[in-house]
């Protein structure tokens, strides 16, 4: 008695069911199923890569927001003082610079 072998095939097997047509159909399930597999893994990077702020961080946003808008500075003696600096004029109280910074320290 001899065994037919047909290189895995089964010698049974209709060969009009891996006609081109039914392979073609195959492929295309095949390629939905890789598709539908790499959306779910990309949307699911993308719910790793989601940013939340805190409402300290939103906070302070608005506050920089604010400060940028309006302007709480005497522009004019900022720019003598700058000059004053430039020309080697500017004298510093050191007592006085001593004491704003004690109470500064104090405050914290």
């Amino acid at each position: 008695m001899v065994n037919n072998i047909n290189n895995g095939k089964n010698s049974g097997v209709n060969n009009s069911v891996y006609s081109p047509k039914n392979q073609k159909l195959e492929q295309l399930k095949q390629d939905n199923v890789q598709q539908s597999q790499q959306q779910t893994a990309s949307s699911k990077a993308a719910e790793k890569d989601s940013v939340a702020l805190t409402p300290q961080a939103k906070q302070l946003k608005d506050l920089q927001k604010k400060i940028s808008d309006t302007e709480n500075f005497d522009r004019k003696k900022v720019e003598e003082i700058k000059q004053a600096i430039t020309d080697g004029n500017y004298k510093i109280n050191y007592d006085k610079l001593a004491q704003k910074l004690a109470d500064f320290e104090f405050k914290l």
